[in-house]
């Protein structure tokens, strides 16, 4: 798979429809169900992208000055959601986007 195929799998407010149609074929698939439901997909996959290389467990502090230190483009656009979340440990980004409610499970 190419790079340019990589990023165009990362859901943004560009494909955000092509998303949600795969999403719905998959809903069609027998077998296990989704266990929990993103709210915000692009957003969610800014949060996902800002924080792949933070070293997990963090705390709240950490994650924003690790966001507000990041030279990614979607730095600034996840902040405020980061911002609002609960101050305590973070395990993973899956709980982050949680917290921010970009995703319910």
């Amino acid at each position: 798979m190419s790079e340019r195929e990589s990023r165009e799998q990362i859901p943004t407010e560009y494909n955000e429809e092509q998303t949600q149609r795969t999403l719905r074929r998959q809903d069609r698939v027998q077998g296990e169900q989704r266990d929990k439901t993103v709210s915000d997909f692009p957003q969610a996959a800014a949060v996902g992208q800002v924080l792949k290389e933070m070293n997990f467990p963090a705390d709240k502090g950490a994650i924003v000055r690790f966001i507000e230190q990041s030279n990614r483009p979607e730095s600034k656009e996840v902040l405020p959601f980061v911002q609002k979340i609960d101050e305590r440990q973070y395990q993973n980004v899956s709980e982050v986007a949680e917290a921010a409610r970009l995703v319910q499970g």
